[in-house]
């Protein structure tokens, strides 16, 4: 683990935007799970599983990365920070917007 004390302070507001993102898709693949089981169970067509699956790579993507961003300072923390912010970009855009 880092030391909070000795790292910038924009670094750990970088880390708890990242990971609040990352808390964001980990929430939004458990709520299309929900969703399409739910669908399925009554015979609605739901989300789809591909859209589900998307959506659950993207989530574990962005844990993965914050967990090594949470670990690492400076450039490699925030590059992973950006990974995670990718990956919530990309199925933002590919799942609803696009």
């Amino acid at each position: 683990m880092t030391n909070v004390e000795t790292e910038p302070r924009a670094l750990r507001v970088w880390r708890g935007a990242s990971g609040a993102v990352a808390v964001g898709l980990v929430l939004l693949a458990l709520a299309l799970i929900g969703v399409q089981v739910y669908a399925g169970s009554h015979d609605l067509p739901g989300p789809g599983v591909d859209v589900v699956v998307g959506h659950a790579v993207a989530a574990v993507v962005a844990v993965v990365a914050q967990i090594f961003a949470d670990r690492r300072t400076g450039w490699a923390a925030t590059t992973c920070g950006l990974v995670v912010l990718a990956a919530g970009a990309t199925a933002l855009w590919s799942f609803w917007w696009a």
